[in-house]
């Protein structure tokens, strides 16, 4: 399913980067998929093979009918084919290619707290030197268990810089010790 969903997020994103369209459709594209997420039995119509393909073309036109056409095309192409269950993991690479195009990427900073907007932007600015991106897309997330300090999630790396980790790292490192 994710080979396909890649395939068409790229096709997609190749036909709005050379229009010129490609914030249009992010924005537009972000709307749709908090549409669908609104309306569960969407996606369950969507994919129901007593409903015809008519009806479904019906269905994206007159839910979508504002977004950009190359993005309400390929919503049609996805009703078309039976594959509009794809449509988030479609959104997810679509959003994955946006990244790499403007050389940034979605963070989420785990803390005990909220984190204050300068102590955001501070860390910001020390992830930014260490991963050589040119923004990045700052969320804060509170986890009380983490005790202390703070975890950072940038793609799929993690930096843990959290008091909890520490003691699990101090925990091995005696239990190395009274190993050996």
């Amino acid at each position: 399913m994710a080979n396909s969903a890649q395939k068409y997020s790229q096709a997609l994103f190749s036909i709005v980067s050379e229009n010129g369209q490609l914030e249009k459709v992010r924005a537009d594209f972000d709307e749709v998929v908090k549409s669908v997420r609104k309306t569960p039995g969407f996606i369950t119509f969507m994919n129901n093979p007593r409903i015809s393909r008519e009806d479904r073309r019906q269905a994206v036109a007159k839910a979508f009918g504002n977004a950009s056409e190359p993005l309400r095309n390929m919503l049609l192409i996805l009703s078309d084919r039976n594959r509009f269950n794809e449509i988030e993991a479609v959104h997810s690479h679509f959003i994955q290619n946006y990244n790499a195009h403007y050389n940034q990427e979605n963070v989420v900073i785990e803390s005990v707290y909220p984190l204050s907007d300068e102590e955001i932007e501070s860390i910001g600015k020390v992830f930014i030197k260490k991963t050589g991106l040119s923004k990045l897309l700052i969320e804060n997330r509170v986890n009380e268990s983490l005790i202390g300090g703070i975890r950072v999630f940038i793609g799929t790396k993690v930096y843990d810089g959290s008091v909890n980790a520490q003691l699990s790292d101090l925990k091995n490192r005696f239990r190395e010790r009274t190993n050996s």
